[in-house]
């Protein structure tokens, strides 16, 4: 992944107001953007526990009841079904660790860096703590630690060539953020997704790409002429490849916050190609024991259909309505040697 691809740090109020574990559509676009790696996302421990502990207080309200005798005496009385014993701090514990654990699968479903607030010297909050400073220059100082314990942490993963962005409804993380560079604050995920130069709306866009995939053939064809593919067996040699086939997986689409222009669609497509190739026969090959290393006398030749799963970003052109009109550019995204298999099984029956 590019080292100046954005970190994005989504704050506990983000994250709540999104939804319950494991999010809303919002959230999903979130993982979109992570998916098609636009941003990296960055988490705390803190943040974990801060998310859980919101949603556990919020259904102990309703529950919370459960836990006096007389009302579930009562229940059962009216209902005929008794109840399961359990204390108050039964049911907090329970509620607690639940929504760690689905909280703890959101941040996986969005790849995120876990950041441990341990690695954070206190000495370094309670000196901006004495001298009013960051976090602690207003009102409510005490409150103040949760948050400068988790920038502190944001800081070290900024640098000139790799910006943090956070995003929070907090205010407090208003002034901390400016006075740091390469630390930027935006206010929510629709704004996040705009200080990218994206709409959070996806386009519709598989349709398009199904009744075009002889445009994409095409563009598949020009960059597997320069991308090439490496074979199966050593010192082989693959040219002359055509794509005959296309199925489309995967594809997210990302409106730019420009009228008209285009769309960013990126995701993965399942491609079958005719190659020929040549490789050294091996099985024919002597070997040389002084040098410990076969030694090959013939060449094998031939032509195979191979299939090719590969990643890619595409710019698709847009008219007036926002209706996709023309695939304009097609590139590779992994930069990986991809292989392919030039003999296979079937041939040996």
């Amino acid at each position: 992944m590019p080292n100046n691809t954005p970190k994005v740090f989504l704050d506990a109020n983000i994250l709540i107001a999104a939804g319950k574990p494991p999010g809303g559509p919002e959230i999903q676009r979130v993982i979109d953007l992570v998916e098609a790696e636009i941003i990296t996302i960055l988490a705390t421990d803190l943040t974990v526990t801060e998310v859980a502990k919101k949603h556990a207080e919020n259904d102990y309200e309703v529950i919370r009841d459960i836990g006096r005798a007389h009302f579930r005496s009562i229940l059962e009385l009216v209902t005929g079904v008794p109840l399961p014993i359990v204390s108050k701090a039964e049911l907090k514990s329970k509620l607690i660790k639940t929504y760690e654990t689905s909280t703890n699968e959101m941040f996986k479903s969005l790849k995120a860096k876990m950041l441990a607030i341990d690695g954070i010297k206190p000495s370094t909050i309670l000196a901006a703590y004495a001298a009013n400073e960051g976090f602690f220059s207003g009102e409510g100082k005490k409150n103040q630690f949760p948050d400068a314990f988790i920038f502190e942490s944001l800081k070290a993963e900024a640098s000139e060539s790799t910006r943090v962005i956070i995003v929070s409804n907090d205010g407090d993380f208003i002034n901390p953020a400016t006075s740091v560079p390469n630390i930027s604050l935006v206010m929510s995920l629709p704004a996040l997704f705009g200080s990218l130069g994206l709409e959070m709306d996806a386009p519709e866009i598989d349709e398009f790409l199904e009744e075009n995939k002889g445009t994409l053939i095409e563009k598949i064809g020009e960059e597997l002429s320069n991308w090439g593919l490496i074979g199966d067996v050593e010192d082989s040699e693959v040219y002359d490849i055509d794509p005959i086939d296309v199925e489309i997986e995967n594809m997210t689409a990302f409106k730019g916050t420009e009228e008209g222009g285009s769309i960013l669609v990126i995701g993965r497509l399942a491609v079958k190609a005719d190659l020929y190739y040549s490789h050294p026969d091996w099985d024919t090959a002597s070997y040389d024991s002084e040098d410990k290393v076969l030694i090959p006398w013939d060449t094998v030749t031939g032509e195979t259909t191979v299939d090719v799963t590969i990643d890619v970003s595409m710019s698709v052109a847009i008219d007036d309505d926002g209706e996709p009109t023309a695939v304009e550019t097609l590139d590779f995204r992994n930069g990986n040697f991809q292989y392919v298999q030039l003999h296979p099984y079937e041939n040996y029956k």
